[in-house]
């Protein structure tokens, strides 16, 4: 239940920032990507969708470019919301988190990510 409150909260903070920051905005402007977070067992989650400069979300969870699948719902509110910059590295290495289709998309979604939520922050 966490964590889905957590992606519905993740999806208001991303709106809410492209709105109000530039510099958010215009990382999205020639983009055109689509990033899932769910469980491994599929039930929970989040579609992510990046096209020239619009950002929505929904539930579909099977279409996709980049997948970050979570061991648990648990697990991914954990990681989520901790301090620790290295927290989804430590996922990965303890296999609570796979990544699944275009990886190399991931540097770009979690700077992305980190700028929008404002865990990063412009100087």
């Amino acid at each position: 239940m966490k964590f889905t409150i957590l992606m519905e909260v993740i999806t208001l903070l991303i709106k809410l920032m492209l709105r109000t920051k530039k510099h958010v905005r215009d990382m999205i402007t020639y983009k055109n990507h689509t990033i899932v977070m769910m469980t491994k067992d599929g039930k929970r989650g989040r579609r992510f969708i990046i096209r020239d400069g619009a950002f929505s979300s929904d539930r579909v969870l099977t279409d996709y470019d980049l997948a970050y699948v979570w061991k648990d719902g648990d697990t991914a509110f954990k990681v989520l919301t901790s301090n620790d910059p290295v927290g989804m590295h430590k996922a990965i290495a303890n296999w609570d988190l796979e990544m699944k289709g275009d990886t190399t998309l991931s540097i770009w979604f979690l700077f992305f990510f980190g700028y929008a939520t404002g865990i990063l922050k412009r100087k």
